[in-house]
């Protein structure tokens, strides 16, 4: 120690009663991670991110469901085909889909013809009405069929045949899905004529 106003100095030691500081025993450290710590991010989106096994599991899945559709499909297709004739049976409407796809059916139709595009035109000429009636007929099979004579007849009003006549083509027969086109005329038809049907003459009948 030295005093500050004249600059003795001396040793002085401190009282033997002064109370002793012990250390603290320092705090035990905790092994385990904190639980704020959490996860990484890469043990998060471990988990998260969709494994090779998943993904090889769900394409056998998909062949399997398209090979069953198109079996589905390839039975649908086989039975319409081959079972036509039972399918014209129950739906005769669907003759005509198969005969646009050029697929023979049995129908009613015997002589395996059939007329269309009627059309019919009247000209008057040196006070002369003539009539003209026109039209396709068609073969629905896939072999020749022969051309029978053709029946036009005038209808009335009440549905009654008011005249008739018969005609032919120069063609023997038509050929597998073709056509033959007719033309026939008459002068002075009947004035209460309103309508015309046409027919083919079955040669057995």
């Amino acid at each position: 120690m030295k005093c500050a106003k004249c600059g003795h100095k001396w040793r002085e030691y401190p009282p033997t009663d002064m109370p002793k500081t012990l250390s603290e025993p320092a705090p035990a450290v905790d092994s385990a991670p904190p639980q704020e710590q959490g996860m990484s991010i890469e043990q998060m989106t471990k988990g998260q991110a969709p494994g090779p096994a998943k993904v090889a599991s769900g394409r056998p899945r998909r062949w399997i469901a398209w090979l069953l559709l198109l079996l589905v499909l390839a039975v649908l297709v086989g039975g319409a085909y081959f079972g036509r004739n039972y399918v014209v049976m129950a739906w005769p409407a669907s003759a005509q889909m198969y005969q646009y796809l050029r697929i023979d059916v049995e129908t009613q139709n015997m002589l395996g013809l059939e007329i269309h595009d009627l059309r019919t035109k009247s000209v008057l000429q040196n006070g002369v009405t003539t009539l003209t009636v026109s039209g396709i007929i068609k073969n629905i099979t896939d072999s020749p069929q022969p051309l029978p004579r053709i029946k036009i007849a005038l209808i009335d009003a009440e549905g009654q045949s008011v005249y008739s006549w018969t005609t032919t083509v120069e063609e023997p027969e038509v050929m597998p899905w073709g056509q033959v086109e007719f033309s026939s005329s008459m002068n002075q038809p009947p004035e209460e004529a309103k309508n015309v049907k046409v027919d083919l003459i079955d040669p057995e009948n």
